[in-house]
């Protein structure tokens, strides 16, 4: 009986240190990958940033259903924002949101070729 214990012990342990290492492997993940997200995102303050700020953040935003902020640009080439933005377009009009006017649209093209991913 002993012994049976002193296996499972074991193994109980060894699940647990797996269990830590992978949560902190996901912590690590989330702030190298997503973390960035809530500081340092550059030139919000500027018109197009505005634009982007407001608009993406309309759903990205904290206060939207517990999103983590605006997207960083630099996660992104401009050819996949091209990609991302048709989608973005789509989920606008599904929630019923105002969708883009042109001069915003091109305010945040604006805004993400400046600084996306090169």
């Amino acid at each position: 009986m002993v012994s049976i214990t002193k296996r499972f012990g074991k193994e109980i342990q060894s699940a647990q240190r797996t269990r830590r290492s992978v949560a902190g492997l996901l912590a690590f993940m989330w702030v190298v990958g997503c973390g960035g997200v809530f500081t340092g995102i550059p030139d919000l303050d500027t018109p197009d940033g505005r634009v982007f700020a407001q608009r993406c953040g309309g759903c990205h935003g904290t206060s939207y259903r517990g999103g983590h902020g605006v997207p960083d640009p630099r996660f992104r080439t401009m050819a996949e924002w091209q990609e991302v933005l048709p989608l973005m377009d789509g989920l606008i009009r599904e929630r019923g949101l105002p969708p883009l006017t042109e001069p915003e649209r091109e305010a945040i093209i604006r805004y993400l070729s400046h600084h996306a991913k090169s």
